[in-house]
């Protein structure tokens, strides 16, 4: 098997990538191709993916979304496909270690949004869809979403409820599954507080973005699957997790109630 070093995992994105362009640039349905993520952020490593856009007619969009788990075996190296259905994209996996997201959007709805204002590399446009797409983002901000908030909020303590009712069951594979899923609503809550741009994937890059008290005490939490340790990894997380939410409420101010919170809280921190 072939070394996953970082030369040959760079050189190979890069051979794909330009593969996959110039693959695109052929179809006259195509309008555009961009870049998102790490790559064009700067913060990419040699296991990165790429986050690629392709923008494409009105009357050719349907076509392309079909045909999204297909086109990706045309290109050299292809593995296996990852996707869901109705979705407009697909995850497509390639030799020697390489991943590719590929989001097929229609020009009739490619329009400014705040996520366009991130950093992002144009590949391929020449009519300037792309570019004008773009340009008319740069002045939009991401604003408090509070419905996003207070549902962070009630399934962080639902789940919460959840991992401790399993684990008095003796149900601990399903209190440990529930247990990072508890972390996850943690990570997105530190999200909000210190106001970052929100992903659709907060279980993501913990390492990089959480503040280093919410990090420890998520590394800490992974225990042996055993009631008392998954109990005493809860009782940590959820004493982060009272700071957060009574952080949020501060912040946002937030039509729940904080004394439903609190008690919602206080009915495991005291058992």
């Amino acid at each position: 098997m072939t070394s996953m070093n970082a030369d040959l995992l760079n050189r190979s994105r890069k051979e794909l990538l330009a593969e996959i362009v110039e693959y695109f640039s052929y179809d006259p349905a195509v309008l555009g191709i961009f870049l998102g993520g790490s790559l064009p952020a700067g913060t990419a490593d040699h296991y990165s993916d790429v986050d690629l856009r392709v923008v494409v007619t009105p009357e050719e969009h349907s076509r392309f979304v079909a045909s999204r788990k297909d086109i990706p075996k045309k290109w050299s190296g292809f593995l296996f496909n990852e996707w869901m259905e109705g979705a407009i994209h697909c995850v497509s996996h390639y030799r020697p270690f390489l991943k590719v997201d590929i989001f097929y959007y229609n020009q009739a709805e490619f329009c400014p949004s705040p996520w366009y204002s991130l950093p992002t590399t144009i590949l391929y446009d020449p009519g300037g869809v792309v570019a004008n797409v773009i340009e008319r983002s740069q002045p939009f901000k991401f604003e408090t979403n509070e419905k996003r908030v207070d549902w962070v909020i009630s399934k962080g303590l639902a789940t919460a409820h959840e991992v401790y009712r399993r684990s008095k069951r003796g149900e601990l594979i399903y209190a440990q599954n529930l247990l990072e899923e508890f972390r996850s609503y943690l990570a997105e809550a530190d999200d909000w507080i210190n106001q970052r741009v929100p992903g659709n994937e907060p279980h993501i890059k913990l390492e990089r973005r959480l503040s280093k008290l919410l990090l420890e005490t998520i590394e800490q939490s992974y225990v042996a699957s055993n009631p008392k340790a998954i109990e005493t990894a809860l009782l940590k997380l959820l004493t982060l997790f009272r700071e957060q939410f009574i952080n949020l409420h501060r912040m946002y101010n937030l039509s729940r109630p904080l004394e439903n919170d609190l008690y919602a809280v206080n009915i495991v921190l005291e058992a």
